[in-house]
């Protein structure tokens, strides 16, 4: 009966090493509407905790599709979210300049001034009940907004409902 045992705990242990990480790419399902392998996320701050939100410590690549980006009294932060950002300038009141966020449509960094937000979809935001996602291309936003609801606006627009939540 032991070896019984023994023959179905290994049997077991090797069927639990078959994880994502020995998937391909292409395979890999993540739960997550925000969330891009490591390796497609471009990490624009430095150090130990550079997988990290400085103000929430929520991992970056597990909502990347929301990070925005700054340099905040002269040190370059990454974000999980505008929710983060707003609080590091508008809470914290730091010197935060130089804002970007990374585009949905291309997952490349881009100015807030140039992107596209829709506010308010069905897929689930990041630090807030109201999700608020940027695109490159205004027609990118728009096909979003129709398949997942949600209001087209400018980056202050979306600012100035992501510092609702601290009220």
């Amino acid at each position: 009966m032991k070896k019984f045992s023994g023959l179905i705990a290994a049997v077991l242990l090797l069927a639990g090493c078959t994880n994502a990480e020995a998937q391909p790419q292409a395979a890999q399902k993540f739960d997550r509407f925000q969330t891009v392998a490591m390796e497609d996320a471009t990490l624009l701050q430095s150090g130990e905790h550079k997988h990290s939100c400085p103000e929430c410590g929520m991992n970056l690549p597990m909502f990347y599709k929301t990070n925005h980006a700054a340099t905040s009294n002269g040190v370059v932060k990454q974000y999980c979210s505008i929710h983060c950002l707003v609080k590091d300038k508008s809470i914290n009141k730091n010197d935060v300049r130089d804002m970007k966020v990374v585009a949905v449509d291309t997952l490349r960094f881009i100015p807030v001034e140039q992107a596209t937000y829709v506010v308010g979809s069905d897929v689930k935001g990041t630090m807030s009940r109201l999700s608020k996602y940027a695109f490159e291309g205004r027609m990118s936003a728009q096909r979003f907004a129709m398949e997942h609801q949600g209001k087209i606006m400018s980056f202050d627009e979306a600012y100035a409902y992501a510092l609702k939540d601290f009220q």
